[in-house]
């Protein structure tokens, strides 16, 4: 029985131990934070700080770069039209920081749509309503409001 009592409290004693140097990490952590001297506080101060600015400069020259290139694409987009005597086909689309990810998008061409956009779009509307307006209702597929179903799954 002395061994079984000896080995309990070896244990017991252990776990105290244990549960201890847990406590006094703690108590030992809070205690090195609160006591950091002044510079350091000022030094870590001032590096996150630096490395702010540095992103922000770095932000602000890409996209003073991406002004530049727009304004010389456009130019070059806008002769060619006026020496071929054609409405562009392409347009230069400004480099720009996505909103969310803060990612940079390069600049690039895209197609510029037939329709014209707004424009055809307005007239387009008034007149699939000017049969409505006669007394004449639309067929299903063309109704405005109601989604069309009759596509077929791809």
């Amino acid at each position: 029985m002395s061994k079984v009592y000896k080995t309990l409290a070896v244990l017991l004693l252990a776990l105290g131990f244990f549960a201890v140097s847990g406590e006094m990490d703690e108590v030992m952590a809070a205690r090195k934070k609160s006591s950091q001297s002044f510079f350091k506080k000022a030094a870590r101060k001032m590096k996150r700080n630096i490395k702010k600015a540095c992103k922000k400069t770095k932000r602000s020259f890409v996209k003073a770069g991406s002004a530049v290139t727009n304004k010389i694409m456009d130019g070059a987009v806008k002769a060619k039209s006026k020496l071929t005597g054609k409405k562009a086909k392409k347009t230069w689309v400004k480099g720009h920081y996505k909103k969310g990810s803060k990612s940079h998008t390069k600049g690039h061409f895209r197609k510029v749509s037939k329709k014209g956009g707004k424009k055809s779009s307005s007239s387009g509307s008034s007149s699939s309503s000017a049969p409505a307006v006669s007394g004449q209702p639309l067929p299903p597929s063309q109704d405005p409001v109601l989604p069309n179903f009759n596509r077929s799954k791809r």
